[in-house]
């Protein structure tokens, strides 16, 4: 009969239909969870300067040289300390220890870093460092490296509290990149790189390097400097090995750059993301931005979050395949801070924006 033949395929295509949309739907039920918003913290004065997260929550300095710790999940305040002066340095925890540079406003400015107790709030201890504009704190072992932004660098042993500023391998128009266990790294004016000891302050070795502003380095797991220069180029150079070096050409002046797992991670202002090899500098993968990368974070699940210019969302990408993961939404005209994508320690994402703190989690991952 040709009415039962018609409604025999339609009972067909209408199975193939349901069959099609549930492969459909276990995709989507498969994808990553979406991000929400969880707190929102803003200062009731001034702005942020600058944030760090830990176990204990999240510390953020403030205008008018006050440091606050806010609750993870909640971002309600735990304790704030008024230190007295203009906040000139990162705030670095190590341990159960908050370290900060402050510069007071006196007839007589001076310099001071600061050892607060993250649990309490209260301030251990407080030792004059030499005066300067801004300053950099990295961990380096049982150290805290002090980099001033025109001066030598110095270290404080933080087990004795101990202060040494004798750090002869830096010169005049020294650039710190970044620290290796005992060792340091510094760029000079003229493009050298130099590795300095952190335990006595002497040169260790140095290579020729290249020209061009160095706006980001780190180590690679083989023993190579890879540095990405202000004209686009990713330049690496063996330190500690024979390898091979080799440089990459970007389209822009290179914004972010992480090692993730023997290759190196990239974004640039020709607006795309890059995974290259480590040994050869091949391109692994290279993914379209919307625009240009304003600031980026290498997520503990491999996920890589990065701020875009006028994008009014955080990106996540897979560091896999560089192919889109995942979105976090802002308010319109909200920016995120160069730095200011902090992942905390249970998980959630703390952006640091031009309207204050957000904490964001995926779905169902708010604590309060």
């Amino acid at each position: 009969d040709p009415h039962i033949l018609h409604s025999f395929r339609l009972l067909i295509s209408l199975a193939l239909l349901l069959l099609l949309s549930g492969g459909v739907l276990g995709q989507q039920a498969s994808s990553p969870s979406p991000y929400s918003l969880c707190s929102t913290y803003v200062p009731e004065i001034g702005g942020i300067i600058t944030a760090a997260a830990s176990s204990t929550g999240i510390a953020v300095a403030e205008n008018k040289g006050r440091v606050r710790l806010l609750g993870n999940g909640t971002l309600e305040t735990v304790w704030s300390a008024e230190l007295g002066g203009d906040i000139v340095s990162n705030l670095l925890i190590s341990g159960d220890s908050l370290y900060v540079v402050t510069n007071t406003s006196s007839e007589e400015p001076s310099s001071r870093l600061r050892v607060i107790n993250i649990e309490t709030g209260l301030i251990r201890n407080s030792l004059e460092v030499i005066l300067d504009r801004s300053f950099l704190l990295k961990r380096a072992g049982d150290a805290i490296l002090i980099v001033p932004s025109s001066s030598a660098p110095a270290v404080l042993r933080t087990t004795q509290l101990t202060y040494s500023g004798n750090f002869t391998a830096w010169t005049p128009g020294d650039v710190f990149l970044f620290t290796d266990g005992e060792r340091a790294l510094f760029a000079s004016a003229d493009g050298r790189l130099k590795v300095a000891s952190i335990l006595t302050g002497e040169p260790i070795s140095e290579i020729s390097g290249s020209s061009g502003k160095i706006e980001g380095a780190v180590l690679s797991t083989a023993g190579r400097v890879i540095q990405g220069k202000n004209g686009g180029e990713i330049r690496a150079e063996a330190i500690n090995s024979n390898g091979r070096d080799w440089s990459f050409k970007t389209g822009g002046t290179v914004v972010f750059l992480k090692s993730l797992n023997g290759k190196i991670l990239s974004a640039s202002n020709d607006n795309f993301l890059y995974l290259l090899s480590e040994e050869s500098g091949k391109v692994v993968w290279r993914g379209r931005l919307p625009g240009r990368p304003l600031t980026g974070a290498l997520l503990k699940d491999g996920s890589i979050a990065v701020a875009v210019l006028g994008e009014e969302r955080l990106l996540l990408f897979d560091s896999t395949n560089g192919k889109p993961r995942n979105t976090i939404e802002l308010e319109a005209n909200e920016e995120v801070q160069p730095g200011g994508i902090i992942e905390t320690e249970e998980g959630g994402i703390a952006a640091l924006t031009s309207r204050g703190l957000r904490l964001y989690a995926a779905s169902g991952g708010c604590t309060r």
